[in-house]
């Protein structure tokens, strides 16, 4: 039995992982923004580095998200038609849908780590990093999205409430 439930506890590890990042990215966009606000209609300077701090922590924040959200289902859905379908083959039209986000994952992971690898030969303008750990979101992201999925998929069948 305790075998059996390996799959749910690294998914919630992972997630609170997760969850602690997302926190702490969304804390440091927020104060980033309200900063650039204060400096631009107080100080009448509007620091150039707070924008792109918050267009990045953006991205990070969105594919990260993405992937906290896998298990519990919190995507934006239509289930109109599978849920009118006999249970069979709603859990069939389910295994299609997760094929489907599992290969765009891939592709994503696969693509956005080359379009990342691209990105190393320029810096950006402000904070003078390589765009490289920006660019990083998307494979990590969709990476994770997989994970957490397959994780969830191998739980559901071993029965483990995920």
């Amino acid at each position: 039995m305790k075998g059996r439930i390996v799959s749910a506890k690294i998914a919630i590890a992972i997630e609170r992982v997760l969850d602690a990042v997302l926190l702490v990215a969304l804390v440091v966009m927020v104060a980033s923004i309200t900063y650039q606000v204060f400096g631009r209609y107080v100080l009448n300077h509007s620091p150039s580095w707070t924008e792109e701090v918050a267009r990045f922590l953006m991205a990070w924040i969105t594919m990260l998200g993405s992937a906290a959200v896998i298990r519990s289902e919190g995507h934006i859905a239509v289930t109109v038609v599978a849920e009118s379908l006999p249970p069979r083959f709603r859990e069939a039209v389910r295994w299609l849908r997760d094929v489907i986000i599992i290969t765009t994952a891939g592709a994503l992971a696969w693509y956005g780590y080359g379009f990342a690898l691209i990105g190393a030969r320029r810096a950006s303008p402000a904070l003078e990093i390589s765009m490289y750990w920006p660019f990083l979101a998307i494979p990590v992201g969709a990476a994770m999205i997989a994970l957490l999925l397959v994780l969830h998929r191998i739980g559901q069948l071993r029965g483990e409430d995920t």
